[in-house]
């Protein structure tokens, strides 16, 4: 599939709104505070669909014009990169970065990564056939 950047911009609300958002859940409830984990879940949500352009203009420099998982992995260690930059040099509004360590970010950036990750790669796929064949879109 070589998806749209309406597909990608649909699969990210998709999957951050329901797996990113269970995760971050019990990943707040296991940390004693829910707020800084969603806070983040959001950045993460709006950055990324600014990302998302930027990926599909380089995606369009590829025979295929298609990512592969290993590219993925590489635009997730970017995008965790800019997030925890932006918390520790200018700051974001509902997130304390003085308070944040390092690691609880990684954790928790981490398990949403890998959990949408592996839902992209395989039930996704599998569950909601059209989808692929969409470009990625929902609707």
């Amino acid at each position: 599939m070589t998806p749209t950047l309406l597909g990608r911009w649909q699969t990210r609300l998709f999957l951050l709104g329901t797996v990113g958002l269970i995760v971050t859940l019990l990943f707040g409830m296991f940390i004693g505070d829910t707020r800084t984990p969603l806070v983040l879940l959001g950045y993460v949500l709006g950055l990324g669909l600014v990302w998302e352009m930027l990926y599909q203009y380089l995606q369009s420099f590829r025979w295929d014009q298609d990512w592969p998982p290993a590219f993925q992995v590489g635009a997730g260690i970017f995008e965790a990169l800019v997030v925890w930059g932006l918390v520790q040099t200018i700051g974001l509004p509902g997130v304390d970065g003085t308070a944040l360590p390092g690691t609880t970010f990684l954790a928790h950036y981490g398990a949403v990564w890998v959990a949408t990750f592996l839902v992209v790669q395989g039930p996704l796929r599998i569950i909601f056939l059209h989808w692929r064949y969409r470009g990625g879109q929902w609707v």
